[in-house]
């Protein structure tokens, strides 16, 4: 899934930096709620239920509002352009419940459904449907039509007014029950879940991402220094919770670990591992479940060694424990607290990492017997993602739920449950906020006209309501009339369930996995080749785009996930060395020809190139497929028989005849089994960056051998403009490099000798960055 904020504002110092400039509350107070935003999700003034939050439009550098965009590709399904402006403040648009003065509200209304992957079971992606609402619009783009086609990025129109207030947009996410429990997973329930409640058993495996979290119970061996054995200690029986006996160097009660890779903690950056520990259980002295225990460990560049880690673990194996192991197997264990994939791992596999206590850090096996793995995939609850369907009157627009105030009434105050008053107070408590962040919650959605004296019935025997500002139930019902519509889509109302809109696009940012669609707009439409001394554009059309796309992406998507590929600059760089690398992922080996210098020699010939990022030369076929622990019956080959496993028959024989999955491997092992490739990644996508990772991929040759340095580059820019979450301004650009000054190497006379060589020469051209789409 690709989704961006609706505002795209200029960078910040981060992620979390960027999408708080991008999505900014108003300001506006909610009455009744001690300084709450009006527009806040999921309850506003009197605990009346709320679709979405609203956003202030912030400004570019020229001090102009920035357009709505969308944020994410779909398919437009409702268009409402906004009521003419009118200054009778008799008009129902112009109530103002906060002030005696007419305040005009816009009325633009777009509505678009996106339909997504987030993962896959298999060859079947995990796929999702939502619905994005953009309310309040003063304007809307002309090409936004019912039934058309826009993608992430594209201007929606500019934010309109609300209660008077300039730049204002109403903006919410929906979707059905059963989308949202394909966003969940099968076995989250769709209701309030305890969150103390031991787990019974590990998360879904279709959708991996973000963090990774490891339920720890009581008896879970610890140390305080690293233990030499890799593998469990056999169990001497007794020790557990329920018996309240722990044998020593023991948990003696239950916690979570939080595993993240990357800049999340406040010491920790790319290539850091980050380990948090929350508790599991409440407390004496108002302990909660999910406080945090002591302070996070990280683990400095654990993530650039983790292929070396990986290997440590499987050598320090005995001989025939290593012949039912493999470092694959310890690297998945390392990065998912599991072995997700099909290369061998002992059933009795130890996962030993350091991990925060009351106490201090301490080692824990992560993979003892009664420990349990998830990922933010899962919406754990001990994290606050809850569910909330127990609205005993779920039909209008009061919140009903016992579950829902119960979060949020004060812990000491625990009589306020039916106080809707002292709950609405409680709405701008920070603590709360955060809480309800995480709730997801079914209700109506506003916005239907035909149903808003069923919704609203109740406020004309509330008598705040009807005292406030002096205005009664037939000025708000008009109001809401002339905001509501007659003609939503059928498919929008039965979407009752709601997320906060900024949690849900930071949360499913980290899904890393792209649908078809998606995969196929990252293959540039055009790119220059040097032939000759003039550089030559080539097309790459849509449908084969699309097409190529179909059969490569579930691959690409499961080797970015299980190699940690799935971050910005990582994915940009991966995709700009596979695009020219197999052009367009139509090559995966290399051309017998036995000629050449590469080709005739003994350690290349018959390990020449196959794969994604090709695996060439002896060696690191030897280390590759000691990595992966290959191994085949049927060898072609002397030297693959020596090797014990055939190329031909686990990668690829002939660019007709290969393994998807394992070609698309070689890709992700190429980039972790070179710790400098890695961090190149994370330093940015400079032209800098794309030269140093191209010469790795290329042996670490002169820039003027390196193969296809041109493409590379232009790739590495198309991509990043894709991918990035700002939006075009431009469909040329042109870049300067060094590279070779022919595609034909130039006879030049080498200490009294001849010899064809290629000569350097600066180059500039322009990149052709349109984007690979399907004509609207």
């Amino acid at each position: 899934m690709l989704i961006s904020p609706p505002f795209l504002p200029l960078p910040q110092v981060n992620e979390a930096a960027f999408l708080d400039a991008a999505m900014p509350e108003c300001i506006d107070a909610s009455h009744g709620t001690k300084g709450a935003p009006q527009g806040s999700f999921p309850l506003v003034s009197k605990l009346t239920w709320h679709n979405g939050m609203h956003l202030d439009a912030p400004c570019d550098a020229q001090k102009q509002r920035l357009p709505v965009r969308a944020i994410a590709d779909g398919t437009v399904i409702y268009r409402r352009d906004s009521a003419p402006h009118s200054d009778d403040p008799k008009h129902p648009l112009n109530y103002n419940p906060y002030g005696e003065r007419a305040a005009w509200t816009d009325t633009g209304l777009v509505i678009v459904r996106h339909t997504t992957d987030i993962g896959a079971t298999g060859d079947t992606p995990t796929q999702i449907t939502f619905y994005s609402v953009y309310m309040h619009l003063a304007r809307i783009e002309a090409a936004v039509q019912p039934g058309k086609p826009i993608w992430r990025k594209d201007a929606i129109g500019t934010a309109g007014r609300l209660f008077g207030q300039e730049g204002r947009l109403h903006f919410e996410i929906c979707l059905d029950a059963r989308n949202l429990q394909q966003l969940l997973g099968p076995a989250r329930p769709m209701r309030w879940t305890d969150p103390g409640a031991p787990p019974k058993d590990n998360g879904r495996t279709d959708a991996v991402f973000g963090s990774i979290y490891v339920y720890l119970p009581g008896g879970t061996p610890v140390r305080t220094s690293p233990p030499k054995s890799q593998l469990r200690a056999k169990p001497t029986g007794g020790a557990s919770a329920a018996t309240d006996y722990f044998e020593p160097d023991t948990l003696h009660e239950a916690q979570w670990v939080e595993i993240r890779y990357g800049a999340s903690g406040s010491a920790a950056q790319g290539g850091d591992a980050t380990l948090t520990s929350y508790r599991a259980t409440a407390g004496a002295g108002g302990l909660q479940v999910g406080q945090r225990i002591g302070q996070p460990y990280v683990e400095k560049d654990f993530e650039y060694d983790m292929y070396k880690e990986a290997k440590r673990r499987h050598n320090d194996l005995s001989d025939a424990d290593q012949a039912r192991s493999s470092p694959s197997g310890w690297y998945e264990l390392l990065r998912f607290g599991r072995n997700l994939g099909p290369d061998p791992l002992p059933a009795d596999a130890a996962h030993w990492r350091p991990i925060p206590t009351d106490s201090g850090h301490v080692w824990a096996d992560l993979n003892a017997r009664g420990t349990y793995k998830f990922s933010d995939a899962d919406f754990p609850a001990f994290r606050g993602w809850q569910c909330f369907d127990d609205d005993t009157s779920p039909l209008d627009q009061r919140c009903d739920s016992v579950e829902l105030k119960r979060l949020i009434r004060d812990p000491a105050q625990p009589e306020t449950l039916k106080d809707r008053d002292a709950l609405a107070k409680r709405l701008n408590v920070p603590e709360v906020r955060a809480k309800l962040e995480y709730a997801i919650c079914r209700f109506p959605t506003e916005w239907d006209k035909a149903t808003i004296t069923q919704r609203y019935e109740w406020l004309k025997t509330d008598e705040e309501f009807r005292m406030s500002e002096g205005q009664g139930w037939e000025e708000f019902a008009a109001h809401c009339e002339a905001l509501g519509c007659d003609d939503l889509p059928q498919e929008y109302k039965e979407a009752d369930w709601h997320l906060h809109p900024k949690r849900f696009i930071s949360g499913c940012a980290q899904s890393g996995w792209l649908s078809a669609a998606e995969f196929a707009q990252a293959m540039p439409k055009t790119l220059k080749h040097l032939s000759g001394e003039k550089f030559i554009s080539h097309v790459f059309p849509w449908n084969k785009a699309l097409s190529r796309a179909d059969l490569w992406h579930l691959h690409f998507n499961s080797t970015s996930r299980k190699y940690g590929l799935c971050s910005l600059n990582r994915r940009i760089h991966l995709l700009a060395q596979i695009i020219p690398e197999t052009d367009y992922l139509r090559l995966v080996k290399e051309i017998d020809n036995r000629s050449g210098t590469y080709l005739k020699s003994k350690d290349y010939y018959p390990f020449y190139g196959r794969g994604l990022i090709q695996i060439t030369w002896k060696e690191n076929y030897h280390a590759y497929g000691k990595f992966r622990r290959f191994i085949t019956s049927q060898n072609s080959d002397p030297e693959f028989a020596r090797m014990g496993w055939d190329p031909n028959e686990i990668i690829a024989s002939t660019n007709e005849s290969f393994n998807f999955r394992n070609c698309a491997d070689t890709a992700g092992y190429y980039v972790i089994s070179k710790r400098n490739m890695l961090k190149s990644m994370d330093d940015g996508v400079s032209q800098k960056e794309s030269i140093s990772i191209s010469r790795l991929v290329n042996g670490n040759v002169d820039v003027e051998y390196l193969n296809g340095l041109d493409a590379r580059l232009q790739a590495t820019i198309y991509c990043s403009k894709y991918f990035s979450n700002y939006p075009l301004i431009s469909e040329k650009e042109k870049i300067k490099f060094e590279w070779r000054s022919s595609s034909d190497r130039k006879e030049v006379i080498v200490n009294g000798k001849n010899k064809k060589v290629f000569l350097k020469k600066s180059w500039e051209i322009e990149v052709d960055l349109t984007p690979q789409r399907k004509s609207k």
